[in-house]
């Protein structure tokens, strides 16, 4: 029998690598009272404090609209702040509270003792090729989010001048 297209489909091996082991992590996180979105939200923030709404927008993976409303949500719960530049009032930062990080930390270490469970049928070697195999094709996306930044930064610069 010849193999099916979609058995070795680069986008659909990784979805459906990326969903499985998601979920399995996610019921954990739905366990300590997390949704996946505020997860990926506060996993950001913690290691990026300060990101703007259209930056971690693209890094969480969501609309825009979808993570503002989560975030004005997270801002209730206490567990981000936002901060208005001093320079341009537009630009407001959002920030992880000491609130935020204290839940966000264990969850760090569950997700790397989730990550190694996958990853263990691996060699070390074989798992750093994948992650940067991985982080290469990732790069495009992150040169995206950057541009995106420097455009609007641009913008906000003739808008002011």
């Amino acid at each position: 029998m010849p193999e099916k297209f979609i058995d070795n489909y680069l986008l659909f091996q990784l979805a459906l690598a990326s969903h499985t082991f998601s979920e399995e992590f996610y019921q954990q996180l739905r366990a300590k009272g997390v949704s996946p979105a505020k997860w990926r939200i506060l996993i950001n923030l913690f290691d990026c404090p300060g990101m703007y709404l259209t930056s971690l927008a693209k890094y969480v993976l969501y609309e825009q609209s979808r993570v503002t409303k989560l975030v004005d949500q997270l801002v209730s719960e206490k567990l981000v702040e936002k901060k208005t530049s001093h320079q341009d009032r537009r630009r407001v930062s959002i920030h992880i509270t000491e609130a935020g990080t204290k839940l966000v930390a264990p969850l760090i270490e569950q997700a790397k003792a989730h990550e190694a469970s996958v990853l263990a049928k691996l060699s070390p070697s074989d798992q750093n090729n994948l992650k940067s195999i991985l982080k290469t094709l990732a790069s495009r996306h992150i040169k995206d989010t950057q541009i995106a930044e420097l455009e609007f930064d641009e913008f906000t610069k003739k808008q002011q001048g």
